[in-house]
């Protein structure tokens, strides 16, 4: 099984990758293989089975003159020129568990064909699913939660595999407020319309309506990369996912 885990930047992606690794390890006792796909990071908590700076590094690019977001842009290029050297790396590795760790910046992995294109590659050899993570600290507001229930639907349009949602760092206050506005969805409506005027709020109203509708068949569940809270309920999560597509392990 493959499971990659996306979300934007700051959400925790590469300590839940981690955590939800090991505790894979301690309490199902399977292997389980790491996959940085950062080309940025200059070091991960978890040792890389395949790592994709063995083609190309951010830090590299700027000493030829790049600044960072060049450096990511061009990067990101270069990776999907070597999509299909990158997929066969990871369709050998030989573990129950193979987790793709993304870059920080989600728009260089979602939305430039980098990430559909291997994600096509891995999904034809692999049962594989996606976890989007929503950082509580972003969704807080009722703007950034409408924001953050959104991506998880883009992702799974974009990849083209089943997709999960987890709040992370539940350890955090914020992750309360992110609750109560889950549980009521019109007094996001409400909040909402508070903030905004005019034409934007009719807009809005109806966007949150959609949301209220898509929010019935996602389950989001709370995790903890730093407590380890939640990683159970995450592996529910994903093996619900792959019953609901008729793959199981």
């Amino acid at each position: 099984m493959i499971i990659v885990f996306l979300g934007t930047a700051g959400c925790g992606k590469t300590s839940l990758t981690y955590t939800f690794g090991e505790w894979l390890k301690k309490e199902l006792n399977v292997e389980v293989s790491y996959v940085n796909m950062d080309p940025g990071v200059y070091s991960t908590p978890y040792t890389p089975s395949y790592d994709v700076r063995e083609i190309v590094t951010v830090e590299k690019l700027m000493e030829e003159g790049l600044g960072p977001n060049g450096g990511m842009i061009r990067a990101a290029e270069i990776i999907e020129e070597n999509i299909h050297v990158v997929s066969r790396k990871i369709n050998s590795l030989n573990s129950d568990f193979t987790l793709i760790d993304t870059p920080g910046q989600i728009e260089l992995f979602l939305f430039r064909p980098m990430g559909p294109r291997l994600i096509e590659d891995v999904a034809g050899y692999s049962p594989t699913v996606s976890v989007y993570i929503i950082d509580p600290t972003l969704a807080s507001s009722s703007s950034g939660l409408a924001i953050s229930l959104t991506l998880p639907l883009i992702t799974r349009l974009r990849l083209k595999v089943p997709t999960v949602s987890v709040i992370n760092k539940s350890d955090i206050p914020e992750t309360s407020k992110v609750e109560a506005f889950m549980e009521n969805t019109s007094s996001l409506e409400d909040e909402i319309t508070r903030e905004e005027a005019g034409l934007i709020t009719d807009l809005a109203s109806r966007y949150i309506k959609l949301l209220s509708e898509f929010s019935k068949t996602m389950r989001i569940v709370k995790t903890s990369a730093k407590t380890g809270e939640g990683m159970n309920d995450l592996y529910t999560l994903i093996h619900e996912a792959l019953c609901e597509c008729g793959d199981l392990m």
